[in-house]
């Protein structure tokens, strides 16, 4: 068996595993996600500055214009 019958094998066998009708029935029910603690309507929600790679060209600029 050469590498691409075997890449394609292993190929198949991963979207048999990730495919539908070899997954779990779906439940009867639906099941609503509850979040724990109060909400907070007064809370300030601030966005994070990443430093990514590439980013470096945008040092100069500090983006408050």
């Amino acid at each position: 068996m050469g590498l691409r019958d075997r890449m394609k094998q292993r190929m198949k066998s991963v979207v048999n595993k990730l495919s539908g009708e070899h997954s779990a029935a779906a439940p009867e029910t639906l099941e609503g996600y509850s979040r724990p603690g109060t909400p907070n309507d007064g809370a300030e929600v601030v966005m994070a500055r990443l430093r990514r790679p590439g980013a470096a060209s945008e040092q100069g600029s500090d983006g408050d214009d």
